[in-house]
């Protein structure tokens, strides 16, 4: 968009601004202007509406002080005769209702309930409310319109009347507003309304008007609107009416016709805005046209500053005017003059560097002879680079864009300058590829020695862990045993070991440590040894591991635990009594093959807590079965789809053992259907396997075991 067209557009933005704000304003004031004509036109009507209400109120209290001044119904009221006061009260108000003078009387008394009423309605509505009623009592003679009914307002005078049982009442008089509310209507020369305090209309002299303009009102204030129906426009004002106890009894509406006055101003209005709009636009448009004029020098310097731009000083200029665009024209005239002296001056520069290529390529070519193939073939590729970069024919790269650079700001020394940086850059990139090969090569054997120490230490603690697990025993006639343990890692958590003790009596455990790796084999080792020295000497398995949580749970600051199975076999009569802190239920093969796990009882797990009491629990072995140890490692073994090996994969591998097995053929055959259940997948957890059989007492073992060969080959079994 041109400068001049956004100027224009810029200048009418503002005038149109301008014009809003000068015609939101002339409307403020206006209305500013018509508040005091509004207030003097409310107080008018409020003023002719008092005269009304008081000439006519004047009227009841004439015809209340008649109707006071009878005496035959005051002898009535006096004697309690309610069929003689309502015969003496009608006779009197019969002719003041049947001229509309009255349309209604009521005596009431202080409770508000009416004692005569001259309407002939079975429950008339009541002039006069309760609390109006104490006030007259009080002395009060109010007057004033009331809204008796939601379909009539009534003006009311009233005053304390004649006793009645021993009370005073009340004497209400009410008339019709249609003769006061079309008084005003006269004197106003509009149509008058009256509305309920919720804005709905009671009485009017023109009810169809009132519907068809359909407008809303606040109560309580006055007010003046304008309003169109039809072809018609109407100024309708509202006043308050004030209720006879002082309250709010809706409002006083007039509609005037003023057509004629509302469509001379509107007229006026809109002959005002013309004139501005024809205004506006006459300004705006000379002063476009003023600016395209003044700005045609501007559009020739630009055409010529574009052609210079391009290449072309053929074009010239000339401006004979002496304001800020001649000085433009006269500023891109010496520009002109300067870019031919520049082309000059560039043009001697390009041969006195083609004279530079050809020396630099000639020295270049007689260095690149004296050398190896391999450095010749490097200078002569550097030699092709400044030759294009020379030329402007090099590749798009950085080091392209950087000889050319360096070519271009000093032709004699460019070309020189160029081939410094290409040799000080592959001197310095080999350099820090050689130190960063040197640095690395020195952090590698640090760390292989590192990784060769650490492998040396894994080493011997694998030893000697392996080395502290428990020897095969020989044969024993009564039982026999097996521990097997194969670790995730060079050493592991998970343990187990057995011993005899003096009274033949067989200890065994099984545990899992908390953790992996290193710490975890170092608490497993004090975790044995402390229970081995305490099970020497201790009978009772739940106390041996009280003991052994007292031992552990002080001062363990890593927060370390032990899942174990702990227990003490008598082969003499078959018994296990054991304790389980925290570790899965050993599984139990009878001397038939049934796999039966023991309950999943269990205590808290050793050194989470001190001063536990643990249990230790009972169970009697057959001869011919086996009791099953194992950790989690068993349990929690994954294949390819990381399905778990599971306690269901542990029962169905015990119960497909072939015939009469012993412990160790027990033990290899789950740790080979663990195995294949992985299929050849990374171990994640120890695998540590115990197993205990018991063959029976000495004059029982070999008849047991002939029962479960015979069991196995289907022959009968002879007596022993």
């Amino acid at each position: 968009m041109l400068l001049s067209t956004r100027i224009a557009l810029f200048v009418s933005l503002a005038f149109v601004v301008a014009f809003g704000l000068l015609a939101f304003i002339g409307q403020q004031r206006e209305t500013i202007a018509a508040r005091p004509y509004t207030r003097i036109a409310i107080a008018g009507q409020e003023a002719l509406w008092r005269e009304i209400l008081v000439t006519e109120t004047r009227r009841l209290v004439e015809l209340r002080q008649q109707f006071v001044g009878d005496p035959a119904i005051t002898d009535a009221m006096h004697k309690g005769d309610l069929p003689a006061l309502r015969r003496m009260a009608l006779g009197r108000t019969q002719g003041w209702l049947t001229s509309g003078e009255l349309s209604d009387l009521q005596i009431l008394d202080r409770q508000g309930q009416i004692v005569f009423a001259s309407s002939v309605q079975a429950e008339p509505p009541r002039l006069l409310d309760i609390s109006t009623i104490g006030a007259i009592l009080d002395g009060a003679e109010p007057s004033g319109i009331r809204q008796v009914s939601s379909e009539n307002f009534r003006i009311v005078a009233a005053r304390a009347y004649q006793n009645w049982d021993g009370e005073t009442t009340v004497l209400a008089l009410g008339a019709a507003v249609e003769r006061p509310l079309r008084s005003f209507a006269d004197a106003m020369g509009a149509e008058s309304y009256l509305l309920s305090t919720r804005g709905r209309l009671v009485e009017g002299t023109e009810p169809q008007l009132w519907q068809n303009l359909a407008l809303t009102f606040p109560q309580r204030v006055g007010s003046v609107r304008q309003a169109a129906l039809d072809d018609r426009l109407y100024a309708v004002t509202a006043i308050p009416l004030a209720d006879l106890s002082a309250g709010s009894a809706g409002l006083l509406v007039a509609a005037q016709d003023a057509t004629e006055s509302l469509r001379a101003l509107d007229r006026l209005t809109t002959l005002t805005l013309a004139v501005m709009a024809a205004v506006a636009v006459l300004t705006v448009g000379g002063l476009y046209l003023y600016l395209r004029h003044s700005f045609n020098p501007l559009r020739r310097a630009v055409a010529t500053l574009a052609a210079l731009a391009r290449g072309d000083t053929s074009v010239a200029l000339t401006s004979r005017s002496n304001d800020e665009i001649g000085q433009i024209a006269a500023a891109i005239t010496e520009l002109r003059r300067n870019l031919v002296a520049l082309n000059d001056s560039r043009r001697q520069r390009e041969l006195q560097r083609r004279r530079q290529e050809r020396f630099v390529r000639r020295q270049m070519e007689s260095l690149a002879e004296t050398l190896e193939p391999g450095a010749r073939d490097e200078v002569l590729s550097d030699l092709g680079r400044i030759v294009a970069a020379t030329r402007g024919a090099a590749e798009p790269t950085e080091a392209a864009d950087t000889m050319s650079r360096l070519i271009r700001e000093d032709d004699q020394l460019g070309p020189i300058a160029a081939v410094l940086q290409q040799m000080s850059g592959r001197v310095v990139e080999q350099h820090r590829r050689l130190s960063e090969l040197v640095a690395r090569l020195r952090e590698a054997l640090v760390r292989e020695t590192q990784l060769a120490t650490l492998q040396q230490e894994l080493a011997i603690a694998r030893d000697l862990q392996r080395s502290v697990l428990p020897a095969d025993f020989p044969p024993r006639p009564t039982f026999a045993v097996k521990g097997l343990m194969q670790s995730a890692n060079e050493v592991g958590g998970d343990f187990y070991d057995f011993f005899e003790r003096g009274d033949g009596r067989l200890v065994f455990v099984i545990a899992d440590v908390s953790g992996k790796g290193v710490p975890a084999a170092f608490f497993m080792a004090i975790s044995r040894t402390l229970l081995k020295a305490i099970a020497l000497f201790e009978n009772d398995p739940a106390v041996c591991i009280r003991q052994l949580n007292d031992l552990l749970a002080v001062d363990n600051d890593q927060m370390m635990f032990v899942t174990l199975v702990f227990g003490v076999f008598d082969p003499k009569s078959g018994r296990v009594d054991f304790v389980n802190a925290g570790h899965a239920a050993p599984v139990r093969i009878a001397a038939d093959g049934t796999v039966e796990p023991l309950p999943a009882d269990s205590d808290v797990a050793v050194a989470v807590l001190e001063s536990v009491e643990f249990t230790s629990r009972s169970i009697q072995l057959a001869p011919g079965e086996m009791l099953v140890l194992y950790t989690d490692g068993v349990t929690e073994a994954f294949n390819a789809e990381g399905e778990a090996f599971g306690e269901t994969g542990l029962l169905h591998s015990l119960e497909k053992l072939d015939g009469p097995a012993e412990p160790d053929a027990v033990a290899q055959g789950v740790l080979a259907a663990v195995k294949a259940f992985e299929a050849g997948g990374s171990q994640s957890d120890d695998i540590t396997l115990l197993v205990v059989g018991y063959t029976g007492a000495p004059q029982q073992a070999q008849p047991q075991r002939r029962k479960r060969l015979a069991a196995v080959s289907g022959d009968p079994v002879s007596a022993p």
